[in-house]
């Protein structure tokens, strides 16, 4: 149970731009405001007696038209320190990592030095003979067929002392080790036959980025996405010795009820790995709108949305299903494109309603709270009043 402590930051409208909307748009505008800044206070309150202090938390960034309309920051960056949350605070984003591998995969193939439909054995030759072509497009579909490191039942590691293995903190592998166990891993099902999401895919992607480039998915990131979007804070950390700066440290409790620090000493990345801030994943965030990657403006965008035919469904003329590291829905009405993620500690959702310009980014460093549900929430305080201005 949360101690009964109400510790928030929060910036609800710059004053600059309250400022010049006044001047330009007249004083009757000014109630749309002020709701912002109410409905900032009920969000606020979705996190009442979160300590930030005493307990990790959420930063959450509510972004409309471009910029932040809502900025909050609930519990502790670090127990130890006391160090509060604020939205420079770099977290771990689990699988919303997987449309940044999925963006490279894509800048790769605009670039000439991959084939979407090519066998990713061309790319990958030690990987097993799995008896089917096995595209780049079904691995970012996950319509590959290949089994999932996690939970799947068919692929069993062990541990070096014996047992499972422990995924996490408590057993170990190299990336190069378990690329090489991953190589002799058969198909679950034969591929495109159907929705099958593959975490272990997405750490292939990463390593078809590393044959096809001559980079690591860091450094490739860094020089293609993250460079160009000037996201300084954000990187594919494929190093746990490698420091962060303002990096947001992941908590879990104990049976005693105590806090204990919960992160991963895995190295792999692809299927996650992303570190990042509310105040760089902005930036990602208003790049779908405007892109600058690469050199094929918004068809990189419309490709990653492009959902693949095991997944997409149509209404009023719009597909929606998993594409490329994304997945688009109809929530209440309105299209919602996004991804959550979860790992050790750490638990992450992005939600942006391309329609509305409207974007809610939750970033947790506890299994607490559940930043999908939260998000959700969220939504649900702004989306009345932004779908009643739409209609007007």
């Amino acid at each position: 149970m949360f101690i009964e402590k109400f510790a928030a930051t929060r910036v609800s409208v710059a004053p600059v731009l309250v400022l010049t909307f006044l001047i330009t748009a007249g004083c009757e505008n000014k109630v749309a405001i002020d709701d912002w800044a109410l409905q900032g206070q009920q969000v606020d309150a979705l996190f009442k007696g979160v300590d930030s202090q005493r307990q990790p938390g959420c930063s959450v960034g509510v972004i409309k038209d471009g910029v932040f309309i809502h900025r909050g920051n609930y519990g502790a960056a670090n127990l130890e320190y006391k160090i509060p949350l604020s939205s420079d605070s770099v977290f771990r984003m689990g699988s919303v990592s997987k449309q940044f591998t999925a963006a490279a995969i894509v800048l790769l193939a605009e670039q000439g030095k991959l084939s979407l439909d090519a066998d990713v054995h061309e790319y990958l030759p030690d990987l097993m003979d799995y008896g089917y072509p096995v595209t780049i497009r079904q691995m970012l579909w996950h319509t590959s067929g290949m089994s999932d490191y996690e939970g799947d039942g068919l692929l069993m590691f062990h541990s070096a002392a014996g047992g499972p293995f422990r995924w996490g903190n408590k057993d170990y592998l190299t990336i190069a080790e378990f690329r090489q166990l991953l190589s002799q891993a058969p198909l679950h099902s034969p591929p495109d036959t159907e929705y099958r999401y593959s975490n272990s895919a997405y750490f292939l992607l990463s390593q078809v980025v590393e044959e096809v480039s001559g980079q690591t998915l860091h450094d490739f990131a860094a020089a293609n996405i993250f460079g160009p979007l000037k996201m300084s804070a954000s990187s594919f950390y494929d190093d746990v010795n490698r420091l962060v700066p303002q990096r947001a440290s992941g908590y879990s409790k104990t049976e005693s009820g105590e806090y204990e620090s919960f992160d991963t000493n895995l190295d792999w990345v692809g299927d996650g790995g992303v570190y990042t801030s509310i105040d760089d994943f902005i930036k990602w965030d208003q790049n779908f709108y405007h892109n600058i990657l690469g050199g094929s403006g918004q068809e990189l965008v419309a490709l990653m949305e492009t959902p693949s035919s095991h997944t997409r469904s149509k209404a009023n003329g719009i597909d929606y299903g998993y594409g490329f590291g994304l997945e688009s829905s109809d929530y209440k009405g309105v299209r919602r494109v996004g991804h959550s993620g979860q790992w050790v500690a750490f638990n992450t959702h992005y939600a942006r309603f391309p329609d509305l310009l409207f974007s809610v980014v939750t970033l947790c460093n506890t299994m607490e709270i559940d930043a999908s549900d939260k998000a959700d929430e969220i939504i649900d305080i702004y989306l009345p009043a932004l779908q009643a201005a739409t209609k007007k």
